[in-house]
């Protein structure tokens, strides 16, 4: 089963997660697919890169059922180090990103939208970082989005994790457009192009290097202490209750 597809339309890449029975939540063989996904079209001749969701979700995030799977710390490290060469490909994209919220966006899916050049979410989108609900940490959004949002903003959200609303993640910053109808690929798609007509890679990739540089260590870090509370007691008891259904969904 492809659990991602890329089409390319106009010189521009569209990868699409395809796993909506489970509102493309990533697991260990999705983040490398995305990776290989995102080397391979950044390092091509395409102009740009959409990524997206399938079915009513761009991405629920990480997939609590892989993550309860984990068994001990060393394997907790390689699959977040798994996830941060994943969010490095993403970073680093010599190619302008665009994201295309066509839905929920929450936990490592929100986060990941901290990470594009420009975000369009159709109307009715929703995001949330509901990783505390389970006894996690949204490592991007208590770094980099602390600079996106705000530091009581971010920490309040990462607490709560409370749904944001299309119209609330505009006014936030963290998307930069709201589209309607049927029109969200179409403009991302075009957004891409215009962004790549305007700014020549080895620019873009400069502007990128040196906005993410400073997070580099912090982002470490906050990686390393998620990988040390997805194997503790506290985060395993409410990922095995969300699971059986004892536990409300996050978001």
């Amino acid at each position: 089963m492809n659990l991602l597809t890329v089409e390319i339309v106009d010189n521009v890449a569209i990868i699409k997660l395809v796993r909506p029975e489970k509102l493309n939540a990533l697991n260990r063989e999705l983040w490398s697919k995305l990776k290989e996904a995102l080397t391979e079209a950044c390092e091509s001749s395409v102009d740009g890169v959409v990524l997206t969701g399938s079915g009513r979700a761009f991405s629920s995030g990480d997939d609590i059922g892989e993550m309860y799977n984990i068994r001990g710390l060393s394997d907790a490290l390689e699959f977040f180090e798994l996830v941060k060469s994943t969010v490095e490909a993403l970073a680093g994209c010599g190619k302008p990103v665009v994201a295309a919220v066509n839905g929920l966006a929450a936990g490592g899916g929100a986060e990941i939208l901290l990470l594009a050049d420009y975000v369009i979410a159709s109307r009715g989108s929703w995001i949330s970082f509901p990783e505390s609900r389970i006894g996690l940490i949204p490592p991007l959004l208590l770094t980099i989005g602390v600079d996106v949002i705000g530091f009581r903003r971010a920490r309040q959200l990462a607490i709560t994790g409370d749904r944001i609303t299309d119209s609330e993640a505009l006014e936030l910053g963290l998307i930069d457009k709201i589209v309607e109808g049927e029109g969200l690929l179409r403009e991302a798609v075009k957004t891409a192009r215009e962004m790549s007509m305007l700014t020549p890679a080895s620019s873009l990739k400069a502007i990128k290097t040196v906005s993410l540089e400073r997070f580099k260590d912090s982002l470490e870090r906050a990686l390393r202490i998620l990988a040390e509370l997805s194997v503790g007691e506290e985060a395993r008891e409410r990922m095995k209750a969300f699971l059986e259904k004892k536990l409300k969904p996050p978001g």
